[in-house]
């Protein structure tokens, strides 16, 4: 295999990789956080992740391939640069202990590099719609479904003994592999989309096989790779850094933020799950009182997420002119 067909797939391996890193410490801080689950069994419900893709589908996938911009139209060093940029801006951000988007900043270096190309990539703007208006949706669809399920929790349980607590604290194990299985369907799949398309180089006669075996298996081992071999600094604000989280709390959390991703990636919305799981703690937090949520935290997320797009979009539009100045690129 020459570098043309190498550099894609090892481009699309670093990026679900940093994923793992930075969305695999997330979840296991989740699945932790109610203090019912132990770090070994949060590292063995991520092997729950691999079932997304197969049951919900890849369209997610195909909204990253495809339906922003057509991603193998841009050839192999343009891919590549696409897909670095997001990282560029993932890896500073995970630097300074920054919580940040993966799926806001691979969409920002496609809508940069698109841009630069002077109209001859197309931008598919309902796929964009797709993700902008996807991203809100599961923060407030989050919010708002573990508010009310830790409220129905409360007027229910509120009265009985503390040993019912505990035994519906035992159900999250259901729930966080509710919450693996949804990122499954939905946060990898952007890696199984880049998989799927740097796959498809040295055969650009066929069509990209998103739901092959191939592009999921190997988004998930990049994926649990890079989870179980770090993570921990950007997890540990996770439960702690939004919201105190008791076990019942952690339990309202998962089950809704598993719920409005799963149901985004059967719509092929590319959303983050880290973000939903912040919106479950603050719907949570409101359920009991506003003082009981870090504001401070909030505030610097919603920074960090409104700066993603635009670094991204920036890092690609400027690699873009760079490579077409040297020549490098047409």
């Amino acid at each position: 295999m020459n570098l043309e067909a190498i550099g894609p797939l090892v481009a699309a391996s670093l990026f679900g990789l940093v994923s793992g890193f930075n969305d695999g410490g997330n979840l296991m801080g989740s699945f932790t956080s109610g203090r019912v689950i132990s770090p070994r069994a949060a590292s063995l419900l991520l092997l729950v992740t691999i079932a997304g893709p197969l049951v919900l589908g890849t369209a997610v996938a195909q909204t990253v391939g495809t339906n922003v911009i057509d991603l193998r139209a841009q050839g192999p060093l343009g891919y590549v640069l696409i897909t670095l940029s997001p990282l560029c801006v993932v890896l500073v951000s995970l630097w300074f202990g920054i919580p940040t988007s993966m799926t806001l900043a691979l969409v920002g270096a496609m809508l940069g590099w698109a841009l630069i190309d002077g109209g001859r990539s197309a931008i598919h703007w309902a796929g964009v719609a797709r993700v902008l208006i996807g991203m809100p949706i599961s923060v407030l669809g989050g919010g708002l479904l573990a508010l009310f399920v830790y409220g129905s929790i409360r007027r229910v349980f509120g009265t009985r003994p503390h040993a019912s607590l505990l035994r519906l604290s035992r159900l999250q194990f259901l729930t966080a592999a509710a919450q693996a299985f949804a990122y499954g369907g939905n946060d990898m799949e952007k890696t199984v989309g880049l998989i799927a398309v740097g796959m498809s180089f040295p055969a650009a006669g066929h069509a990209v096989a998103f739901a092959s075996a191939a592009p999921i298996i190997g988004a998930f081992a990049c994926f649990y790779v890079g989870a179980i071999t770090g993570g921990s600094r950007v997890a540990g604000r996770v439960g702690l850094g939004v919201l105190k989280v008791r076990p019942t709390q952690a339990l309202s959390q998962q089950l809704a933020s598993a719920s409005v991703v799963g149901a985004l990636a059967i719509a092929g919305a590319p959303v983050s799950m880290t973000q939903t799981i912040d919106g479950g703690l603050v719907g949570v937090g409101a359920a009991l009182r506003a003082s009981s949520i870090r504001w401070g935290i909030v505030r610097e997320m919603l920074g960090s997420w409104a700066l993603t797009l635009p670094m991204a979009l920036v890092v690609a539009a400027a690699l873009h002119f760079a490579v077409r100045a040297l020549g490098i690129a047409q």
